[in-house]
């Protein structure tokens, strides 16, 4: 029997903010952040194979194994593990995932997070749906926090640890230039830093008065320029893990700054970084910025993307 074979693109994410709101009692922190996809994508190919039973293969294009930490393997190994609860079975096919990465690792850019996603709604998809969405959700997020995201993508409010996902209208065709510095940044120490100032509920609700406009049906609907002045004109509109991040990566904020002097509408750490990205209120001024950032920054080991958000 021949394989089935799925190709799917797994696109990276900016958080247009990020609030942290304290811990939950399982000790995973509490969300509150709008992910907005962009078109930087990993390629991955899933091939299903019938005639074999259940082995797992994560590899990269040239062949070679990668290790069953990768969070594919873990997607596909979760999957069939809950279906087997579900329905009560153990025998299961083949899988054989090859993964070509080009979202940069340790830049807050959730890649490993969206290839989870990509590897769970293709066997979704090939086993004809055998769990709702809260079970893919909760699956998601048994992987990682911002696996339930890249189920839905585009633009979305996220809450709780990542699971409690609200899809807005869409904020795609967004200029920006994102720049990924060869420094990495450690998720765990950034969350850490924030667990002595978490928002409190107050701006919460302030934030949500806000973020209801962005839902599908609004009849005040906000739009990316909105949500741009929202972000400008609060002080505590930001992402809190950045402060500790530009702790252990200063250039981090020397980036922001060169953002914001070439142009840039808003500039912010994504993630638990390192990566910076600048929206622009045009095609052109993005360019620009992308040009004189890729000069200065081509030689120091940075990566400089020129993105839209989708």
């Amino acid at each position: 029997m021949s394989d089935s074979v799925y190709e799917i693109n797994a696109y990276a994410k900016i958080n247009l903010f990020l609030k942290i709101c304290g811990r939950l009692p399982n000790g995973y922190h509490k969300l509150y952040t709008i992910m907005q996809e962009v078109d930087l994508y990993d390629e991955i190919t899933v091939a299903i194979d019938e005639g074999r039973d259940e082995i797992i293969t994560v590899k990269d294009p040239e062949g070679n194994i990668l290790s069953a930490n990768n969070l594919c393997y873990i997607a596909a190994d979760k999957f069939y593990g809950y279906m087997g609860k579900k329905l009560k079975k153990t025998n299961f096919p083949a899988v054989t995932i090859t993964l070509k990465k080009n979202i940069p690792a340790q830049s807050g850019m959730g890649g490993g997070s969206s290839d989870a996603a990509a590897v769970l709604l293709v066997m979704q998809q090939h086993f004809d749906s055998p769990f709702s969405d809260r079970e893919m959700e909760e699956l998601a997020v048994s992987i990682g926090a911002d696996v339930p995201f890249f189920l839905y993508g585009g633009t979305c409010l996220c809450e709780m640890v990542g699971e409690d996902i609200t899809v807005l209208r869409s904020l795609a065709g967004e200029d920006l230039v994102l720049v990924k510095p060869p420094e990495g940044v450690s998720t765990a120490e950034c969350f850490k830093a924030c667990d002595s100032e978490p928002t409190d509920d107050a701006t919460i609700r302030e934030y949500r008065e806000f973020t209801a406009r962005l839902e599908e049906g609004n009849e005040d609907q906000a739009d990316m320029k909105d949500l741009i002045r929202f972000v400008l004109d609060r002080e505590d509109c930001s992402n809190d893990l950045q402060k500790p991040a530009e702790k252990m990566v200063p250039v981090i904020y020397d980036l922001m700054e060169e953002l914001n002097a070439n142009g840039a509408s808003l500039a912010r750490m994504t993630g638990s970084g390192s990566a910076v990205f600048g929206l622009f209120e045009d095609a052109a001024s993005a360019d620009r910025a992308y040009g004189s950032l890729k000069k200065t920054h081509e030689t120091d080991g940075a990566q400089v993307f020129r993105l839209k958000t989708i």
